[in-house]
């Protein structure tokens, strides 16, 4: 099994510029900014703060960085085929010098949102950015809309996660649905676990490329927040052990 992306979910404004672009710098490391209006809008911190990270990654090669589109933002683009203008500032060729930094956008889904899904509409927006690669998470919530999409024979990818963002570790892995759609998977991730979760997830996947994506396990609490909140040190020693573990296969 080949590793394509090590992604960390979540970082924000608490986090610095420099400290995020260090931790991108990593090998396989991708960086996951969650998206919806009520944090992203304009003149909102986190949305000063993203701007200046995708300044600052300009500045340096090989950084990836991705989206997860949240809430009602989802919601717009799943069902009425309509992205945000300020996602559009981020994503459109000819608003970023043809060099978008942003090549892959995940869209969550609420289960209101998988059950009204518009496949013309999204297969509208996913040829519009046939640049940009498009993930879903499948779980129990998605899976009949998934199947719906798949059938409409769009270009997607998938992030299997069971628990649906809430950082669970399953039971058992999901084993590849689908052969032409690029798979990943997230839950529960950790630093202290990802390598014993490596070795489960590639017997399923073989000799495939995938990904993996961790969030709640890569955030603590502070001295000056009660709220856990994106740690990078926790975010690099989860970058360094799934890259050891890659270099162990």
């Amino acid at each position: 099994m080949k590793l394509r992306y090590i992604t960390c979910s979540d970082p924000r404004e608490h986090n610095s510029i420099k400290s995020i672009i260090n931790l991108a710098r990593m090998q396989h490391a991708e960086i996951a900014v969650q998206c919806h209006p009520s944090k992203m809008s304009a003149g909102q911190p986190r949305n000063i703060w993203f701007n200046q990270l995708l300044k600052a990654a300009q500045q340096n090669n090989r950084i990836h960085l991705a989206i997860h589109i949240n809430n009602e933002w989802a919601n717009d683009i799943c069902t009425r085929g309509k992205i945000p203008e300020i996602i559009l500032n981020w994503i459109t060729p000819e608003k970023t010098h043809n060099n978008p930094l942003i090549k892959r956008v995940q869209l969550n889904m609420s289960q209101n949102t998988a059950n009204n899904i518009n496949i013309d509409a999204l297969r509208g927006v996913m040829h519009d950015f046939r640049h940009t690669e498009f993930i879903f998470q499948y779980n129990d919530k998605t899976k009949d809309a998934i199947e719906k999409l798949h059938n409409s024979h769009a270009q997607f990818s998938l992030l299997f996660d069971a628990s649906g963002g809430n950082g669970i570790t399953p039971d058992k892995w999901q084993k590849p649905i689908y052969a032409e759609h690029p798979c990943g998977y997230s839950g529960g991730l950790s630093p202290m676990n990802v390598m014993q979760n490596l070795n489960k997830i590639a017997s399923l996947v073989g000799k495939d490329e995938t990904w993996i994506d961790a969030e709640g396990k890569l955030k603590s609490c502070t001295l000056f927040e009660e709220k856990a909140l994106f740690d990078t040190n926790l975010a690099r020693a989860y970058i360094h052990r799934a890259n050891l573990w890659q270099k162990m296969h």
